[in-house]
């Protein structure tokens, strides 16, 4: 059964706990009724946090213990 965890005006965030999926439903306008959605389970989930936290770092200009130097 799906839950509501989040929603904007745009954007609605889902998750069903039996099926270990999660929903995303984003609207071009807050008027519109059509949505698109996006439907991941739990491993395709933690990929895209990964990738969040890959790009976050990259925007801190962060690098992790294990990363390895680069070397001229």
């Amino acid at each position: 059964m799906w839950e509501s965890v989040l929603k904007k005006d745009q954007l609605e965030l889902q998750m069903n706990s039996n099926d270990k999926s999660i929903r995303f439903r984003v609207s071009e306008q807050k008027e519109t009724a059509e949505r698109i959605e996006l439907e991941l389970n739990q491993s395709e989930m933690f990929e895209l946090l990964h990738a969040f936290l890959t790009i976050n770092r990259s925007f801190n200009k962060e690098t992790m213990y294990y990363d390895e130097a680069v070397q001229a």
